[in-house]
């Protein structure tokens, strides 16, 4: 046989080309369908016979009553305030002048304006209103403002406020003195209260029993504990008795005077006259004496108050601890932490780390 030329040799003849086989042969039937169960049949959803709902319309706008009498006026001046002072304001403004503005809607709307805006913008509206000494506001209106005023709790609009119902012909009484008195106390202002009691007394206003407990409340905390004592005998003069939180006040005051042993006496002076001490009285004592190094005294008051089951402030355990350590009288600091305990008189965790503290401290002076 002859040989094959090398070129045929090395060529390769291309594969043919093969049907895929079918899974399932052409004549094959096809499978029938499954029967379904008659139980899982869906039966398809009736129709309602209720017709739907028709949309709800729209409800008619409302329309503006037309303000014909005071009534009226009163009704849409008390609707509107609650939403826009100013909106309000202007009903008023802008209504009739044959519609007189009832006094309860202007009390309304200059309480809400000394609330809400200010002083001036009350004093502006009634001015607008009656601009005239021959139809003066009345006075439940201005009574109203002077409330608003001092609940607002400003010295500058309290001040403003006094001219404002002398030009109408209402006098200031007592509560209102007594709160630009308690504003010129929270301001810390010593000055500034005893300048109310003088302008107070050339009013021919008498002052009152909150006129003295404030007094003196703000003249101890200032720190003018001889003037605030000169007050408390003024005050008991004039037929007054302090109450519980004016004696705690000058206490406050003395101890931190350093004249703690004068504060003690005050106290029984306080249980003589049947004023009955609490627990932030005791607690000021029992503070102050520790302070002023009275640990015996101290000692003494913190056994009343165990009698009458009273509990500590933070403050005043910690300080009669500290000074019970340093004191080397440790059992005692410890009784004093138990019965913190079991008064429940604070956080126990506040007991042991203030009571942790005094003992570390007094590790670190022995050592």
């Amino acid at each position: 046989m002859g040989k094959v030329p090398h070129a045929m040799r090395a060529a390769k003849l291309p594969l043919a080309v093969l049907a895929k086989p079918t899974h399932a042969s052409a004549s094959q039937p096809p499978a029938p369908p499954r029967p379904s169960n008659p139980r899982h049949r869906k039966t398809p959803a009736k129709a309602s016979k209720t017709p739907a709902p028709a949309t709800a319309a729209a409800p008619p706008p409302v329309e503006k009553r037309p303000i014909k009498t005071a009534s009226d006026l009163a009704a849409a001046i008390r609707a509107a305030a609650d939403a826009d002072v100013d909106a309000a304001v202007d009903l008023a403004r802008s209504a009739a002048r044959t519609i007189p503005l009832p006094p309860h809607s202007l009390s309304l709307l200059l309480r809400r304006l000394a609330r809400h805006r200010s002083v001036a913008a009350a004093r502006g509206l009634l001015a607008e209103l009656h601009p005239s000494p021959a139809s003066p506001p009345p006075r439940p209106a201005l009574l109203a403002l002077s409330d608003a005023v001092c609940r607002r709790g400003e010295p500058r609009e309290i001040a403003q406020l006094l001219p404002v119902l002398a030009d109408h012909g209402v006098k200031a009484d007592a509560p209102v003195y007594n709160a630009l008195m308690k504003a010129h106390c929270a301001a810390s202002d010593p000055a500034g209260v005893l300048g109310v009691l003088r302008r107070m007394k050339d009013d021919g206003v008498e002052p009152d029993l909150v006129t003295y407990n404030t007094l003196v409340f703000g003249l101890a905390r200032a720190g003018m504990v001889t003037k605030a004592r000169t007050y408390l005998d003024a005050m008991a003069a004039a037929g007054h008795f302090p109450d519980v939180i004016t004696y705690t006040s000058l206490m406050n005051g003395m101890c931190v005077k350093g004249d703690a042993m004068g504060a003690l006496a005050l106290l029984e002076e306080m249980e003589a006259k049947g004023c009955e001490p609490n627990e932030r009285t005791y607690n000021t004592l029992l503070m102050g004496l520790c302070k002023n190094k009275k640990l015996d005294k101290a000692v003494d008051v913190y056994k009343s108050m165990v009698g009458a089951a009273m509990k500590l402030e933070a403050p005043a355990y910690a300080t009669f601890v500290r000074a019970l350590c340093r004191a080397g009288r440790v059992p005692d600091a410890y009784e004093v932490f138990d019965y913190g305990i079991e008064s429940k008189s604070f956080a126990e965790v506040t007991l042991y780390t203030e009571l942790e503290n005094s003992l570390k401290w007094l590790h670190r002076m022995k050592s």
